[in-house]
């Protein structure tokens, strides 16, 4: 086990990341893995005729894999999502939080559709935080998560859910833009979310 002489953890605790090194190395790998392969070709030319590669080099594009280095998105992408697994919740621990019985977490992620948005790992379900709001689930959940299209990227579905919409404006609030997580978070009505989260 890791000490906090280990600047690796030193460094996530400072953060407020109580996770092992060894554990955030697994929740990398699969983020990586999940990652559509399309999105990280190491070398384009396989996709290209000669005469295509050719023209475009003679055009002035470099066909080369280019480094990023710390900027490269997607390996932002994987760490933003390695950050999301940690920040979810095995179901067993969503339904203690709840004070129900884990079958009825288990039925919420698997029905069709399903009414509680989760994500599949190899080791079992994950329920996103952002669901969540002062222990509780954001009411309104039950009528959107269905919209949402299943094969939306998890980090698709966050932002969508954390982002303020133009759409989901509340003279209420002060006539400022809302996000449709804190739309729903306010017991505003639930269809606007619901018709946005189908046109995903």
């Amino acid at each position: 086990m890791a000490t906090l002489d280990d600047p690796i953890l030193a460094y996530l605790h400072s953060h407020g990341i109580r996770v092992e090194p060894a554990t955030l190395e697994e929740m990398v790998k699969e983020a990586v893995a999940r990652l559509p392969r399309t999105l990280y070709r190491s070398d384009p030319r396989p996709d290209l005729t000669r005469a295509e590669a050719r023209a475009l080099e003679q055009g002035g594009f470099s066909l080369a894999p280019a480094d990023f280095g710390s900027e490269d998105p997607l390996a932002r992408t994987a760490a933003e999502y390695a950050a999301l697994l940690k920040a979810s919740l095995a179901t067993a621990d969503l339904a203690a939080r709840l004070g129900v019985d884990p079958s009825r977490i288990r039925q919420r992620l698997t029905s069709r559709p399903p009414t509680l948005y989760g994500i599949r790992l190899d080791s079992g379900w994950v329920i996103p935080e952002f669901q969540l709001d002062a222990g509780r689930l954001i009411p309104g959940l039950v009528e959107v998560v269905p919209q949402l299209d299943p094969d939306l990227h998890p980090l698709t579905v966050l932002r969508w859910f954390t982002t303020p919409s133009p759409d989901l404006v509340s003279e209420e609030h002060g006539g400022r833009s809302l996000s449709p997580r804190d739309w729903l978070r306010l017991g505003l009505p639930t269809g606007p979310v619901a018709a946005l989260a189908g046109d995903l």
